[in-house]
C-alpha cells in the first residue's frame, strides 16, 4: 500500500514532470517546439497522444516506486527526489538554452 501522503521532494518532482508533458505537448501542437529529448522524439512525432500517454506511464510509475520504496527508505526517496527534480530543471533548461543558443 503507497503512503498517504508522499514527501514534498516526490511532489515537487512530479509537478516539474507533469508541467513538462503539458507544456511540450501543447507548444508542440502549437508548432512552437520541437521536443529535443532524443527518446521522446519519435513518439511525439508519431502522435501527441502517443508522447502524453508514455510521459504520463513514466512519471505514474515512477511516483508509485517512491512510494513504496520510501515505505523502507524514506531519507533516500526524499533526497533522490530532490537530486531527480534538480537534475530534471537543470537538463530541460540545458536542453532549451542549447536549442536558442546553438
Amino acid at each position: 500500500m503507497l503512503r498517504a501522503r508522499p514527501p514534498v521532494p516526490v511532489l515537487l518532482l512530479m509537478a516539474v514532470g507533469l508541467s513538462d508533458l503539458v507544456l511540450t505537448a501543447v507548444l508542440y501542437e502549437f508548432g512552437l517546439i520541437v521536443e529535443l529529448n532524443p527518446l521522446m522524439r519519435p513518439l511525439i512525432q508519431s502522435s501527441t497522444l502517443l508522447f502524453v500517454a508514455v510521459k504520463f506511464a513514466t512519471l505514474a510509475a515512477a511516483y508509485v516506486g517512491l512510494q513504496a520504496y520510501g515505505r523502507i527508505e524514506p531519507v533516500f526517496v526524499r533526497r533522490a527526489a530532490w537530486i531527480g527534480t534538480i537534475a530534471y530543471v537543470v537538463l530541460w533548461v540545458g536542453w532549451v538554452a542549447g536549442a536558442h543558443l546553438g
